[in-house]
């Protein structure tokens, strides 16, 4: 164990700072962090498997969690397992979470701050993603694979060793791009990320995706689906004295009836669009 790291990371209460003193110990990270030599300088002393009904991970250390141990589900697949080890890394370096924790999907799944149990699976959310797909780096990659399009989701997951899922919540968070994505199983949401600018969608954790959608009706496995423009009402919540947007949509089919959805409005087009309508509107042929 890294034992000045340590005590450094022991006055750091965000997963942002811890993230910064981490990074200034390891400048030069490869893109496939080497995330359990990373744990084990930090004081974890080993790795199990978890063996408990509806928990994927788990975190087991002493009080002052000088030392732990990270417990992940038996037969994870090692994309999902590597941002699960680092969800309880997170756990094991933020002070006010607790030495003992067991984890269900949907922890690391959560990014709502609504009560004190979710924002600490929140914050340690934040820190592997964090850690896995460090910002500049990440941003940096989706800049240089131009545009926006699940093929790049693809990619990246290749590319930092993180599941298609937290690579494409990541990429909604850091993408210049107005963007979301929807996750559902058998045609229900599951859950949605959007970007600051995105408009409200009009679906959520439970409902069916819209009939009228590209996804709905999407059933090529693996491949992505060829973009398709939208009325904007199939996805977003109605807007007084606003008009819906064109969304233009792709979907992806995963195997056991996964998919993920990713919606995009270009706002230059848009824009453009809002112009002629204003253009038009001003302009009134004056009968004599």
């Amino acid at each position: 164990m890294n034992v000045d790291l340590r005590m450094e990371l022991a006055d750091c209460g965000s997963p942002e700072r811890l993230l910064q003193v981490l990074f200034g110990y390891y400048p030069d990270l490869p893109r496939r962090v080497p995330l359990e030599d990373i744990a084990s300088d930090v004081g974890i002393i080993g790795f199990k498997t978890l063996e408990v009904d509806g928990f994927i991970g788990g975190l087991t250390a002493d009080p002052d969690k000088n030392k732990g141990i990270i417990l992940t589900k038996d037969g994870l697949p090692r994309k999902r397992k590597r941002y699960t080890i680092g969800h309880e890394l997170g756990h094991f370096l933020i002070p006010s979470h607790g030495y003992q924790r067991q984890c269900s999907k949907q922890d690391l799944e959560e990014s709502s701050r609504t009560d004190a149990y979710k924002r600490q699976e929140a914050e340690a959310n934040r820190f592997s993603a964090g850690l896995l797909m460090p910002k500049p780096l990440f941003a940096k990659d989706i800049d240089s694979l131009g545009g926006i399009d699940a093929s790049h989701i693809r990619q990246l997951s290749d590319l930092y060793d993180v599941s298609m899922e937290a690579v494409a919540n990541r990429y909604v968070e850091l993408s210049p791009e107005t963007c979301a994505v929807i996750f559902s199983h058998e045609d229900v949401v599951r859950y949605s990320r959007t970007s600051k600018d995105f408009p409200p969608l009009d679906v959520r954790k439970g409902s069916q995706l819209p009939l009228a959608s590209l996804t709905r009706r999407h059933r090529h496995t693996g491949t992505p689906s060829p973009w398709v423009s939208q009325n904007g009402g199939i996805w977003l919540q109605p807007q007084r004295d606003v008009s819906f947007p064109a969304v233009l949509e792709q979907a992806v089919c995963q195997s056991n009836g996964f998919k993920v959805t990713l919606l995009y409005i270009d706002e230059d087009a848009e824009d453009e669009e809002n112009e002629t309508r204003e253009l038009e509107a001003r302009w009134t042929p004056r009968l004599r």
